[in-house]
Formats: structure tokens, sequence, C-alpha cells
């Protein structure tokens, strides 16, 4: 279970039957076991989503050259700009595809519109719709220096083969109705169009929540990795129960979490105690000899046969494996930092800055630091955890927890720490962490003009 996409916005907040507030966005991932009928289906909406997406990108990129050029010859623009809105693509696309534009597709029999439109739910038109407007909007704001995080192209058009085939049906109805997206029985998941679906493991925990109308579904998400369709199940859910957030049990003092590659997460309280040291994930190294084999096997194939086919499954199934394992490991990490801990400090990792380093750039993918801290944050919130987030240059493993003494050098390969002014002797890892949970908020001064 991790959260999801920010929830659609809505008038008035979602409420259970028992009157809780449905506030706690998440998400559930269940693997399906469709009919050869349902694959088919599934391939065919992955197809028009892609087609959707690459209809608006088509159109708008046609708009800013067109524009381009108008400003470039006459130094201002004849050609109106699109409007790049959510509502908009919707509106334009369901006019252009049931045949009401001027440039609307003809069939030979002079029948307008796309011929197979009702083969495919509304729903996944829509939805493609609506992410090519998130993503001109995600590049619009990237340009103009509202967006966070690293810059932002223009959205790349979606070629088959080449990204993941995915598609999203929406939950239209509100709660105490019948709900679209629902549990039809134990072992069967029923969506819009497409009917029941067999589900493949528990889904025990969902339905309960369903039933007691403490979980709301928004969306499901159907996607495609290693030759096997997953359904993720996005929605908002009431709050734990208090005894579940209750503080009483778990460690009174702060916590500091060092993250690294030799250990995924160390653990220390301000007293110097150790609390817990989780291995390293090493998943992908572990995997290189068999990725490798499946790669050269891939490699011999011919393109476009079916063993190329076949070769290309394979190796997207191990590294799917590598994946799962991988977020296991740290979904079993970050659950018992919140369920032990009150409060937590951690670092403000660059880890975009991290892989640029090529002699740490598969460690670091590998030990999945940013995942880590993501799942910290989101889970902290559903257990009343305090999480705070240390200076990027506080110099947390360079420090002596002992006298506060700072090195000057500390290379990566020193796993003990020894510290020249009271000779202490410590472990590298438990030496950042002692400094992390002893670490407190420098409040700079400003100056009064």
């Amino acid at each position: 279970m991790e959260t999801s996409a920010t929830p659609p916005r809505r008038t008035s907040p979602l409420v259970s039957r028992t009157g809780e507030v449905l506030s706690r966005p998440v998400t559930f991932q269940f693997a399906l076991d469709p009919t050869a009928e349902q694959r088919g289906l599934f391939a065919r909406c992955a197809g028009a989503r892609r087609f959707a997406v690459n209809h608006h990108l088509a159109r708008v990129k046609a708009n800013l050259d067109t524009r381009a050029i108008e400003r470039a010859e006459t130094g201002e623009p004849v050609t109106p700009s699109l409007s790049w809105s959510k509502f908009s693509f919707i509106n334009e696309f369901n006019a252009w595809k049931n045949g009401k534009l001027d440039d609307s597709p003809e069939a030979d029999d002079g029948a307008r519109g796309l011929s197979w439109r009702h083969e495919i739910p509304g729903d996944v038109f829509e939805s493609a719709s609506v992410d090519a407007a998130q993503a001109l909007a995600n590049w619009s704001d990237s340009k103009k220096g509202k967006r966070r995080g690293a810059s932002v192209g223009f959205p790349r058009f979606a070629a088959k083969g080449k990204v993941v085939p995915s598609f999203r049906l929406r939950n239209r109805s509100g709660l105490g109705e019948t709900q679209a997206v629902r549990f039809s029985d134990a072992t069967h998941l029923r969506l819009p169009v497409v009917g029941a679906v067999k589900v493949l493991g528990p889904t025990r925990q969902v339905r309960r929540m369903l039933e007691a109308g403490r979980l709301h579904i928004y969306s499901a998400t159907l996607t495609e990795r290693g030759g096997r369709w997953l359904v993720s199940l996005t929605g908002v859910a009431a709050q734990f129960h208090p005894a579940r957030r209750s503080t009483r049990d778990r460690h009174p003092a702060g916590v500091g979490v060092d993250r690294g590659i030799t250990s995924l997460a160390v653990c220390a309280d301000t007293e110097g105690t150790l609390l817990a040291a989780f291995e390293g994930v090493r998943e992908l190294r572990n995997a290189e000899a068999r990725l490798t084999c499946a790669q050269k096997a891939l490699a011999r194939t011919t393109p476009g046969s079916k063993g190329r086919t076949k070769a290309k499954s394979r190796l997207n199934r191990r590294h799917r494996k590598v994946a799962l394992t991988r977020r296991h490991l740290v979904h079993q990490v970050s659950s018992w930092l919140v369920t032990h801990c009150t409060s937590l400090v951690l670092e403000d990792l660059n880890v975009a800055g991290m892989v640029k380093n090529r002699s740490l750039a598969t460690s670091v993918h590998d030990a999945a630091m940013g995942e880590l801290s993501r799942q910290i944050a989101y889970k902290a919130k559903w257990y009343g955890v305090e999480v705070t987030y240390a200076d990027r240059f506080f110099a947390s493993s360079k420090t002596c927890s002992g006298c506060g003494e700072v090195k000057s050098v500390l290379s990566l390969g020193t796993r003990i720490y020894v510290c020249a002014s009271c000779d202490l002797s410590i472990d590298r890892d438990l030496n950042a962490a002692i400094n992390l949970a002893r670490w407190t908020p420098v409040l700079r001064a400003t100056s009064s003009t």
C-alpha cells in the first residue's frame, strides 16, 4: 500500500458511514489473470491511450511551430494559441473522434469519426487527454521556473514498444451508490465496460474497507509489466484508529536515520543507542549475471521475430523481480521506522547528484535511498510520526558524535570513524545517525533594511 497522486478536487470531503472523513490517499496494487479476450481489450485500450496522447501532442507542437514561424517572419503570430486545459483537450478529442470537426477522420463509406471508438471505454480517451494536458503543464511550468526539480522538456510522443502499456478507468460512482470499480467476490474485480477480471492475491483488506465505507476508489490504472497485467486502485481512505497511531509504546527520543549503500538505514537516538541497522539493498548487484545472460540472449535474436518477443519478456521479468524485491525490502524498513519511533531526522540527500558519480551510480540506484525517504514521508503522516530533514550541508558523517570535532576529509571507503581529538572509534554510519538525532535547525538572523 502506498500513496498515490493528488486526488481530484471535491467541493465537500468524503465521509464514511461512521462519520469519519476520508482523507488518507492510498493505492492498492494487484496482479490480474485476464482471459485471452480481456488481454486483447487491454492491449487495444493501451494503444488507444497512446493514440490520444500523441494526437494532443501533435496538435500542440504544430501550433507552436506555426506561431514560431509567424513570429520570426512578421514579429507577431497570427495563428491563435491552443488551450492546454484538461477540459479543452477532452472536449476537442471527443468532438474529433465523433466526427464533429472539420479535420475528423473519414472512412471509405463516408462515415466520419474513429471507426473503432465504440470498442474502447470512453474513460480511456478522457484520461489520456488529462495526462497529455498535465505533461504539457509540467513542461510549461518548468520553462517558467514554477516547477521544482530538474527541468522538464516537451513531452515525448508515445511509441509502441517503447512505453509501458497502460490506461486508466475512473470510478464515477459516489458514496452510497453502486461502485463502477468494485470487487464482485474475493477473486474478481469488476471494471467499467471490461467486466469481472480475476485477481491474484489476497483482497480481504480492501474488500472490508470498501464494505465498511472506509475506502473510496477514484480510479483503476491497468499496466502491463513483464508480461503480466497489474491494476492499481487509487483512492482515499479513513485515518487509522487512534490506538494504531498512538506513540505510547514507541521509542520516546528522537531517532536519526542515516541512509547509505552498505547499510540501507542505521537508526540511533540522541544517547548514542543503536536501535536498528538494516542491510543495504543489493538485488541489482546479485542479479547482474542473470540479467547479462538475458540481455545477450535478446541481442542474438532477430528484430521482429517471436523469439525476440520471448527474450524481451524474459528480460523484463528479471528486471521486475529485482524491482519488486527491492521495493518489498524498502517497505519493511519504512514500516518499522514509523511504527517504532516517535520522531525521525533524515538527511536531505541530493540523490540525483549522487547518481552522476559513475562509480556509485549502480549502487545508489540499487540502494533506493530516494524511495525510502518517500515512503517514510507518507507513512509518517498515517502514524503521526514527526519527520525532520537535516540541512543538506550538515556534515553528519564527518562530525564526531563524542566531542563535536569535524574532519576536513573523510573518504567513502573509511567505514570506522576515528576522532583525533577524543580517540573515539565508532562505525561511520552509527556516528552519522547519532549526529542526525541530535541535529537542530539553525536559525539564521535576517537583517532589516
